[in-house]
């Protein structure tokens, strides 16, 4: 009986509890109905689940706090109502200071009526502006929303551009040297033309004369081909052309209508002919197998080979005939910055070498690894070279073993059909 009375009272408190709890959430049922509070009804697994919006707007708060540009609320005459940290920290002024303050201290006050007054009659106005805080300018981009009927305030959100008026000051103080440093490339260029003018005339002059006065010998004095006037007229004709092809290349870069496929054992041809007195005089051989067809300039290519058989001639061991082979093979190429097919021309020779500390520096212009009493040249020759690969899309490296010869690798990109 006793037992039966306990659980009777557990029971009544029980059912009291529930009827409190009912009453609250029924109380707050109605408040929220009234609009007495905000709150947030979401549907979870067919379920209502309501939240108070005051955890809501707290996370608005935090969220707005952390914003990395400045956030403002003011009043239509532009008193300061709230600010949060970033916009205290970015004009370094306590946010203390800055509630209860006026915009127009830190803004034009013209330009913030303009501001205000067009966000109060379209609902929004921004644009770029100054902010001036004792004496120090920053600039920014400044945003103006009216927040009516919803609050009686306009919200301002501020975007430093510091960052990025020191970037566009950059660019255009790089442009402006830019332009200074190609005035005087223009300049320069202009000067190297007139030079390269007067040169070519000085070497022409000669050579016409040698053209017109072997032109009036006795024929029967220039009979036969292997006549030696008629190899000077031969060569001076050929000079004649060089000094042509010189002042074209050293006058333009490849123009794509110079651009053709050339057969390069013509070219070779042209070359060895050129050379011909050299090679016999030195004993040299020169071996080329069979060479794939490439798409460049048959001027620059001339030139290319020319100095590389020349050189390869020139640079020769004593005693030891030079022997030179050119060969071709096709190479997937392993640098990176290219990757793709190239035929690689290699022309190689027996001559004196190079040691391997020197082979960086023979492609720079006027580079000289010997005495000028060793060997003849002015150090361009292969400067010349590295020019005319990277004119067509490729290079050239080297490989070299002093006292035992060097090889010349030719990279040029494979055409896609």
């Amino acid at each position: 009986m006793e037992q039966n009375k306990q659980d009777i009272d557990s029971l009544l408190s029980e059912i009291e509890s529930l009827k409190s709890q009912l009453f609250e959430a029924n109380t707050i049922i109605e408040a929220i109905k009234e609009g007495s509070v905000d709150a947030l009804v979401v549907h979870t697994d067919g379920g209502p689940e309501i939240y108070s919006l005051e955890s809501a707007d707290f996370t608005y708060r935090v969220l707005i706090e952390k914003f990395s540009e400045g956030a403002l609320s003011i009043t239509k005459d532009g008193l300061i109502l709230y600010c949060n940290d970033y916009f205290a920290q970015l004009i370094k002024v306590p946010v203390t200071k800055i509630t209860g303050s006026y915009l127009n201290m830190y803004l034009d006050k013209s330009e913030l009526a303009k501001y205000i007054s067009t966000a109060l009659g379209s609902g929004s106005s921004k644009g770029e502006a100054m902010l001036t805080i004792e004496g120090i300018t920053l600039p920014v981009y400044i945003s103006f929303t009216d927040l009516h009927p919803n609050a009686d305030a306009i919200g301002v959100i501020v975007t430093d551009l510091s960052e990025k008026k020191r970037h566009e000051r950059s660019l255009i103080q790089y442009q402006r040297q830019l332009e200074i440093k190609v005035d005087e490339l223009n300049i320069t260029n202009k000067s190297l033309e007139q030079f390269i003018h007067v040169i070519s005339h000085d070497l022409k002059e000669p050579l016409r004369k040698i053209l017109m006065y072997s032109s009036r010998l006795d024929p029967a004095l220039t009979a036969g081909p292997s006549n030696p006037i008629n190899i000077i007229k031969q060569s001076a004709v050929r000079l004649d052309s060089l000094v042509d092809d010189i002042v074209k290349y050293a006058f333009s870069s490849v123009r794509e209508d110079d651009v053709t496929e050339i057969n390069l054992e013509d070219v070779l041809k042209d070359v060895t002919d050129d050379l011909e007195l050299t090679i016999a005089e030195s004993a040299t051989k020169i071996q080329i197998d069979p060479l794939p067809p490439i798409v460049a300039t048959r001027v620059q290519m001339r030139q290319l080979f020319s100095n590389l058989i020349s050189n390869a001639i020139k640079y020769s061991r004593k005693d030891v005939p030079p022997q030179i082979k050119i060969s071709h093979e096709v190479s997937e190429d392993s640098d990176e910055r290219y990757g793709k097919k190239f035929y690689k021309i290699s022309v190689s020779d027996n001559g004196i070498g190079m040691d391997i500390a020197h082979l960086d520096k023979i492609f720079t212009i006027f580079q000289r690894l010997h005495n000028r009493n060793e060997y003849s040249g002015n150090g361009i020759g292969l400067a010349i070279c590295k020019k005319i690969m990277e004119n067509h899309s490729g290079r050239i490296q080297v490989e070299s073993t002093l006292d035992h010869g060097s090889t010349f690798n030719l990279y040029f990109p494979v055409p896609t059909t």
